[in-house]
């Protein structure tokens, strides 16, 4: 069995920092409504199938993905996913969780669709969960991923992270 070594990363939502870019007007961020529970389904797990990072864990986490999509489409109003669009094309979402004990915030991290990646909406939509989180109360914030993945590398760093290594199982919601 191949070891795994996953990272935590926190950020002090009280100074958090400014993005270094904005979004371009063609793009758009805001709350995801209740009927786009499917799309959104499709994107994170799309985004995760198609990063050979995720290859060898997707099976793995998979469940533990549905059970907190599902979680998060439950609630009324849909409160904690954003979704980011391009046009009416919902491309990227980001599923949060603002329960303070929570070992992570970013249940899904911010997902973005393979042919928009590098193009620093990842690091947007990372932003603006952050920014939703401390708007909900959080004074802190947490995320939780594989060591090896673009996200630990490129995303969750930016704006004044902390990381620090993690023993990791992702275990089902309410279990």
């Amino acid at each position: 069995m191949k070891l795994l070594r996953w990272t935590r990363f926190t950020w002090e939502l009280a100074t958090l920092p400014e993005p270094k870019t904005s979004l371009e007007s063609h793009y758009r961020i805001r709350m995801a409504s209740r009927d786009e529970e499917e799309t959104v389904r499709h994107v994170v797990m799309s985004a995760f199938a198609l990063d050979s990072a995720w290859a060898d864990t997707l099976k793995s986490i998979r469940e533990w993905l549905d059970a907190h999509l599902d979680e998060t489409f439950a609630h009324k109003g849909v409160q904690h996913c954003l979704v980011i669009t391009h046009g009416t094309r919902i491309i990227g979402a980001s599923a949060i969780t603002a329960e303070p004990e929570a070992e992570t915030h970013l249940l899904t991290g911010p997902c973005i669709l393979n042919e928009y990646c590098n193009r620093g909406l990842g690091s947007l939509l990372l932003h603006q969960s952050l920014v939703t989180l401390r708007e909900l109360g959080l004074e802190r914030a947490r995320a939780i991923s594989k060591d090896n993945v673009p996200a630990s590398k490129f995303v969750f760093p930016k704006f004044q992270s902390v990381c620090e290594p993690i023993d990791f199982e992702p275990a089902l919601v309410g279990s």
